[in-house]
């Protein structure tokens, strides 16, 4: 009797030691922003720092499902595959919990150090030609609206790697977009290797603060919890050591 209750006791314990340390599958969904989001085969930035945040939180299983930025919002939603989203803007209209600012944009104005240009103010780019990323007027705010539209120099590209060259190639004196996007740009083989062209040879103008999107969950509780995790990340420097990581490699103090 003595035997049989001291098996029942041990595996009593050994179920409810497994069940205590069984980890939570949590989908997280992510778009196809491939530069800040990676996809199967590589890491991008923004999902290093989600990865980083769900260490601190080990309870959860993590996987990531890669759609696009549209079908991202539509499953956060009102869809099944997701728990949380990445890289969802304030402005969306999300049915579900946001949390803190995490994923930062830099959007600014570049120029060839040896056009020297003067650029303090939006304004001041009327006086030039301008490439910028699609759907730049609407975001950049009325004074860059009105600048764009009233600027016959002014071209806006669908993908951002065209701006890079445009400017580079002194077709236009000015290229808008993110800082990252920019510098991932010129590591491309054709500017390293047959142009020779490096971050140096390039004045960065900031026009514009950062912009920051957000994730977004379906539970809230979580999402309380990762604020908590971002706080932590953020006070102790980790977060800002990736954004740092991922500029490394190009040399510069941008």
């Amino acid at each position: 009797m003595i035997k049989i209750l001291y098996r029942l006791l041990l595996f009593s314990l050994l179920f409810t030691s497994s069940s205590i340390i069984a980890k939570q599958d949590l989908k997280i969904g992510v778009g196809n922003f491939s530069l800040f989001l990676g996809d199967e085969n590589k890491q991008g930035l923004f999902l290093e720092i989600t990865e980083e945040i769900f260490k601190q939180l080990p309870r959860y299983n993590v996987k990531f499902i890669y759609m696009s930025n549209y079908r991202l919002l539509h499953e956060i939603n009102s869809g099944k595959r997701i728990d949380v989203a990445c890289n969802i803007f304030s402005n969306s209209q999300v049915e579900g919990f946001l949390s803190a600012p995490i994923f930062r944009y830099t959007d600014v104005a570049v120029s060839k150090n040896s056009t020297e240009l003067k650029i303090n103010k939006v304004s001041d780019l009327k006086r030039f030609s301008v490439a910028a990323y699609q759907g730049a007027k609407d975001l950049l705010g009325d004074d860059f609206k009105e600048m764009a539209l009233a600027n016959s120099k002014y071209s806006e590209h669908s993908k951002p790697d065209e701006t890079t060259y445009l400017m580079v190639a002194g077709q236009k004196d000015i290229r808008i977009g993110d800082i990252h996007i920019f510098l991932h740009d010129l590591a491309d083989k054709r500017y390293i290797n047959e142009e020779k062209i490096e971050a140096k040879d390039f004045t960065i103008h900031r026009l514009w603060p950062d912009v920051y999107s957000h994730m977004a969950f379906k539970d809230e509780m979580l999402r309380n919890s990762v604020n908590d995790v971002i706080k932590e990340l953020t006070t102790d420097g980790t977060i800002e050591a990736i954004y740092l990581k991922h500029r490394e490699p190009l040399h510069t103090s941008f």
